[in-house]
Parts: structure tokens; C-alpha cells; sequence
């Protein structure tokens, strides 16, 4: 039994490790099919052609996801119209506009074919027309359905031009990146003189349209599209050349650079950098010089000369009541001068060279989302706060309208009395949308703008410390040593912070210089959330494993570089800084000042004529003069606008003004930002209805009484 017993029990023994053995042979399959680069199938036209028999696979690297997250994605509206219109009619375009057409669906990857946007403006148009015909044949005037016809071709050939505008849009917004991408890849080339890798490194640590279209390049390398990364640099320098030359010759160099001696290489990387910095500097020079025009146009016609034709605008309410109402106000105060004014701007901005990216903030741990704001480590939207402002300050008025309804009716002829406190709960309103808007965009961004502007002042700093740490580090001196003495020649800096982090590392955690930097839980890099700080600190690390000697070199090449990106911004934001402060002082308290007299003028005018006709009714002298209605000698004050809905009119279009210039300003002094826009956006919006609130109460108080002083002397 005991024999059999303990056959049994090796029998088991051995089972079970047998069991044992292809469990680990499984999970070894297993892993090994998770390490292996997994097949998905591709288009037909990029399919690898494999003999017969063979399972057909597509490589899955890097590049190709990120590459395909971006193709996968959904369909605009301007795709998903163009193909609609693609599927109702097919029409040809010509071989320019094809061509044209075929570049931009190219560099910006719509999901369209050549010839849909064509189809989308000759489909557009037709419904216009068609719509236009019906409209005349409903009784409505000829010319306004011929308008509504001009309005449909306009925007057919806007939908036909719109792949070259999103072209535009994308090559300015890649061009913020330009900058870094040549930084990355001469820091790149100098460690390890490679084309593809120096490629991939830049591709992999800048972001938007640049990044995409670097990646793009890679993955057809991959794919064989170019034989060698030279044809590919060849192609892309081409590609470049028409945009921005100085990119093209920056990026000739670092390719021409591995030709070249050592020494030689050195003097071609560190030329790159230098031109795209100079013609960065240049072409924002002419820009500055340029600008001057436009800002003027934008003051004088764009905002100056409309405000002053409000002035007019009482007089043609009163005089012209039966022409004009106060839906031609809206209509052109409201809804046209403003997007003319916008057009003018955009097209003024599309001028304008890119010059930096804005700071990376992403990776901050302290970020709020959009939309939010942090108070004690929870976080608030930003949202209900801005509509319980809003209602605080119109539930007021809303409720003083409701009890006196006429008040917002066409015509001040049956008015007996004005006073400014009607003025006043119009005005209120206005100032209840300004300071919802206000609250919303400030709230929702000042914490975000904090940290962007720490972070960089953090950059900013960061290239003295990565001096001090190479000097020292040429000099022989041990890391940890070097870290040490670092620390005492930035002590004054924030950045100082980074050192100190590091050093405690090191010496209480024995980490190596890498893992002090960069590990997940104690890094230094966790309490610094910079992208730029943290791919140079890689480089250097990297360049640390050759050598001591190669490390400090690498040092002390990019503090170079980081201090000759530093003095073109700021001779950038020298040149622009009178045009900022101009347009700021013009939105701050020029157009709100301005806006708010203009209102009381009104409402003065409008008193004026509304007595001054009641007083010759009552004088009842008009039939020996042979007039039926003598009071209509000023005006039909019947039909006329009300002075609380004039001021609600130009109290909407300025709202709309000092968003529009909040726009202007940020764009002319940052790029593009939105977080930064939307943060002076709100600024703006907080002073500017502030003082148009005083300036119109205050103003219609002081005149008001004056003149109904005077008219009380006059009339018996």
C-alpha cells in the first residue's frame, strides 16, 4: 500500500509538473506574442507583399499608432458636407484650383476628394438660388432675395477656398513649433549624429500640427515611400521651402552636417540654430513695421468712427423712425460691423509670423480642467458661479421691466417723464453679461495662468542653472559635487529647487543622477512639470553615460542655445509692446468712455426732442401754421427708440468690441494662447463695462438734470 502509495504520489508529483510545464510555456507564448509587434491590416495600397502562404502583417511602431490616432478620427463639418454635396453632384474643378485643392487635402489630411469642395459650392449656391426664387415668389422684395442669392455665392466660394484656409491655419500654427524642432534636433545631432533619430527625438517632444507632420514623415520612411532619410529630408525641405525658408535652410544644414569633419558638423548644427532665430527675428521686424497700418484702420474705421456714427444714430431713430428700427440697429451694430471687424483682424493676424510655442502645462499636477478652478484641493466650475453673477445683476431690472413694459416699447411719444433710473436698469443688464463673462473666463483661468507663468519663469531661469551645473562639470568635478556647488550659485532661484531635489536624492535614497531626476515617485522632475526642462535634462543624461566630459560639452551648448531663444523673445515683445499698450489703453478706457457718453448723448437728445414736440402739441398752434401735427416737426417720437433699448444695442456691440480687441492684444503680443486670451478677455471685459456703467449713469445724471433745468425755464 505504502509502495503504491508513494508511486502514486510521484505519479501526482509528476503530473503536476508537467501541468506546471505548460502553464509556463503558455505564458510564455503568451508574453512573447504580447512583445512581438502585432499585425492589423492596412489599406490595399499599402499592403506588404509576402510569399505565398504567409500570415500578412503591418508593423504597429510609434509613429504608425500616433499616426493612425490622428487618421481615426471623426469627420469634421466641413467633410461630412463635402462628401453630402460629393454624393448629389460631382463637379470637376478646374486644373489650378485641383491642384491647389489636392495640396492642402494633402497636408492637413481632410477626408475629401479634390473635387467635393466644388461639388459643396455649386450645391450651395443652387439651394440659395432656388430659396431666393421662392422668396420672390412669396411676395418678399427682389432685392432682398437678390442679396440673399450674393450672400449664397459668397459663402459657396468661402466653402470652396476652405481647405486652403485650414491649410493657412495649420502651416502658422506648426510654424510656433519650429523653433524647438530645430533645437531638439541640433541637441540630437551633437549627442549622436543621426538624420532619423535627431527626426524622431524632435518629432516625439514638440506638439500640434508640426508634430503630426513630422510623424507623418517617419511612418513613410517606414513604409518605403523614400528610400532613405535623405530623399525624405530632401522632400520635406521642399515642402517647407515655400513657407518658411529659414526652416528650409536650417534643416538643409542639419542634414549636410553628416558630410561634414566633427569640427565642421559643430559650426553647421550651431548655424541652423542661429538662422532660424535671425530670420525669426527678421520677419517679426517687418511685421512690427507692417503692423502700424492696420492698428490704425482697426482704431479709426473699425472701432473710433462707428462708435462716433452712433451719435447720429438718435437723431436717425427719431427723424428716420419709419426707414429705421431698432432691428437695422442690431443688424448692423450688432451683427455686421462686428464680424468686419473680425475679418479685418484675422486677416491682419494670418499675417503674422509664429515666433515661440506657448509653455506646455499639461503635465502639472496642480492644473485645473477646463472650466474649473481649485479652492482647498476640490475643484469648482467655474460655469454656475459666472450665471449666478449674471442673474444677481439683471433679476433687477428684469423685474423693473416687467412692471413697466412701455419702457422697452417702440416710441417715447407717450413718455411723460425721463429719469435715469430706467437708464440705469438697462445699463445693468449690460453690466450683469459683462461680469458673467468676466467671472467665467477668469475664474476658469487664473489658476492655469499661474502656473504657466511660474513655469516660465522656471524656463527662463533654467538656462543660468544648466550653465552653472556644466561649468562645474568641466571643471571635473564629481555629479553629486557639482549638483552641490550648483545649488549655491542659483540659491536665489526658483529653479534652485531642482538641485536641492536632486542632491536629497542622491544622498538619502543612494539614487543614481538618472533615477534622482526622473523617477516616478520621488523625481525632481515631478515638482518641475516643464516639457522643456525635462526633455533637455534626457539629453543631458543620456550624453551623461558617454562621459563627463561629453555631458558638460552638451551643458553648456544648450544654455547657449536657450540664452539666444531668450533675446529673441524678448526683442520680439520690445517691438510689439507700444502696439499692445496702444490697443490695451483703447480698450481699457478709450472705447468704454467713448460708448458711454455716446449713450447719455442720446438719452439727452431723445428728451430733448420728446419735450420739445410735447410743448408745441400742447401750444396747439400748428393748424395756423398748416400743420395738422407741429410736434412732428422733431421728429415721429411715436416710432422712435427708446433710449433704454439704444443703450442696450450699443451696449451688446460694445461687449462684442472688447472682446474682439482682448483677441487682437493677445494675439499681437503671445500668438496663439487661447488660456492666455480668454484670461485677458475677461480682464478687459471687468474694467471696460465698469466704466461704461459710470461714465453713462453718471454722465446722464449730470446733463440729464441740466437740461430738464432748462426745460422746465422754457416750457410753461
Amino acid at each position: 500500500m505504502g509502495l503504491f502509495g508513494g508511486k502514486k504520489k510521484e505519479e501526482e508529483q509528476e503530473k503536476g509538473k508537467g501541468k506546471k510545464a505548460k502553464e509556463d510555456k503558455g505564458k510564455k507564448e503568451k508574453w512573447e506574442d504580447e512583445e512581438k509587434p502585432k499585425i492589423e491590416l492596412a489599406k490595399d495600397y499599402d499592403r506588404v507583399m509576402l510569399p505565398q502562404g504567409k500570415t500578412e502583417p503591418v508593423l504597429t511602431s510609434r509613429e504608425y499608432r500616433i499616426f493612425k490616432r490622428v487618421e481615426e478620427r471623426k469627420k469634421t463639418w466641413y467633410e461630412y458636407l463635402a462628401g453630402l454635396a460629393a454624393k448629389f453632384i460631382t463637379v470637376k474643378a478646374d486644373k489650378h484650383t485641383r491642384e491647389e485643392l489636392e495640396k492642402a487635402i494633402a497636408f492637413t489630411g481632410m477626408k475629401i476628394t479634390p473635387d467635393s469642395p466644388m461639388s459643396l459650392m455649386v450645391t450651395t449656391i443652387l439651394v440659395f438660388v432656388v430659396v431666393g426664387i421662392s422668396l420672390i415668389a412669396t411676395g418678399i422684395p427682389a432685392i432682398g432675395s437678390i442679396i440673399f442669392i450674393v450672400l449664397g455665392v459668397a459663402l459657396g466660394y468661402w466653402l470652396l477656398r476652405y481647405p486652403l484656409g485650414v491649410l493657412k491655419r495649420m502651416r502658422i500654427e506648426a510654424s510656433s513649433q519650429i523653433v524647438l524642432a530645430i533645437l531638439y534636433m541640433v541637441v540630437s545631432m551633437r549627442i549622436s549624429p543621426n538624420l532619423e533619430g535627431a527626426m524622431k527625438f524632435a518629432a516625439s517632444n514638440i506638439s500640434g500640427a508640426l508634430a503630426w507632420d513630422m510623424r507623418r514623415l517617419l511612418w513613410d520612411i517606414e513604409m518605403r515611400k523614400y528610400y532613405s532619410i535623405k530623399d525624405a529630408m530632401d522632400a520635406y525641405i521642399n515642402k517647407w521651402k515655400p513657407e518658411n525658408e529659414e526652416f528650409a535652410e536650417a534643416l538643409r544644414l542639419i542634414r549636410d552636417s553628416t558630410r561634414q569633419t566633427p569640427e565642421r558638423a559643430r559650426q553647421e548644427l550651431d548655424e541652423a540654430l542661429n538662422i532660424i532665430l535671425e530670420g525669426t527675428k527678421t520677419r517679426m521686424k517687418h511685421y512690427a513695421q507692417d503692423l502700424k497700418t492696420p492698428v490704425m484702420v482697426i482704431h479709426m474705421m473699425g472701432i473710433v468712427l462707428p462708435i462716433l456714427g452712433t451719435i447720429m444714430a438718435p437723431l436717425a431713430a427719431v427723424f428716420m423712425s419709419d426707414l429705421v428700427s431698432p432691428f437695422h440697429f442690431i443688424i448692423g451694430y450688432n451683427i455686421v460691423l462686428p464680424i468686419l471687424i473680425i475679418w479685418f483682424i484675422n486677416n491682419t493676424l494670418s499675417k503674422r509670423p509664429m515666433t515661440f510655442s506657448p509653455v506646455d502645462v499639461s503635465k502639472h499636477p496642480d492644473l485645473p480642467p477646463p472650466g474649473y478652478f481649485t479652492v482647498g484641493g476640490k475643484r469648482i466650475p467655474a460655469l454656475p458661479i459666472a450665471i449666478i453673477v449674471l442673474i444677481a445683476f439683471i433679476i433687477m431690472p428684469v423685474v423693473y421691466f416687467l412692471q413697466n413694459p412701455e419702457l422697452l416699447s417702440m416710441g417715447v411719444g407717450e413718455r411723460t417723464s425721463f429719469d435715469v433710473i430706467s437708464l440705469m436698469m438697462s445699463a445693468m443688464i449690460i453690466l450683469g453679461i459683462g461680469f458673467g463673462m468676466s467671472a467665467y473666463y477668469i475664474l476658469s483661468n487664473f489658476q492655469r495662468i499661474r502656473i504657466q507663468n511660474k513655469i516660465q519663469s522656471v524656463e527662463n531661469e533654467f538656462e543660468v542653472a544648466l550653465l552653472q551645473l556644466g561649468n562645474h562639470i568641466a571643471g571635473g568635478t564629481p555629479t553629486e559635487l557639482a549638483v552641490e556647488n550648483s545649488i549655491d550659485d542659483v540659491k536665489d532661484l526658483e529653479i534652485a529647487g531642482l538641485f536641492r531635489i536632486t542632491l536629497r536624492n542622491i544622498r538619502n535614497l543612494g539614487m543614481t543622477f538618472e533615477n534622482a531626476l526622473f523617477d516616478k515617485e520621488y523625481g525632481a522632475m515631478n515638482h518641475y512639470p516643464s516639457s522643456m526642462i525635462r526633455n533637455i535634462m534626457y539629453t543631458v543624461v543620456d550624453t551623461a553615460k558617454k562621459g563627463v566630459t561629453y555631458a558638460s560639452d552638451s551643458m553648456l551648448r544648450i544654455a547657449k542655445y536657450l540664452k539666444n531663444i531668450r533675446e529673441t523673445q524678448e526683442y520680439i515683445r520690445d517691438m510689439l509692446s507700444e502696439t499692445a499698450s496702444s490697443m490695451k489703453f483703447q480698450a481699457y478706457m478709450l472705447t468704454p468712455l467713448i460708448t458711454g457718453l455716446i449713450v447719455s448723448m442720446a438719452d439727452i437728445i431723445v428728451q430733448v426732442l420728446a419735450s420739445l414736440g410735447s410743448m408745441f402739441d400742447d401750444m396747439n398752434i400748428g393748424p395756423a401754421m398748416g400743420l395738422d401735427n407741429i410736434g412732428n416737426v422733431f421728429g415721429n417720437m411715436d416710432s422712435s427708440i427708446s433710449p433704454e433699448i439704444f443703450q442696450l444695442i450699443i451696449g451688446i456691440y460694445l461687449i462684442e468690441i472688447l472682446a474682439i480687441l482682448a483677441m487682437f492684444i493677445n494675439k499681437i503680443s503671445v500668438g496663439e494662447n487661447k488660456m492666455s486670451m480668454r484670461y485677458e478677455m475677461g480682464k478687459i471685459l471687468l474694467i471696460g463695462v465698469v466704466v461704461y456703467f459710470l461714465v453713462t449713469i453718471a454722465s446722464s445724471t449730470v446733463f440729464g438734470e441740466l437740461i430738464r433745468g432748462a426745460l422746465i425755464n422754457i416750457i410753461p
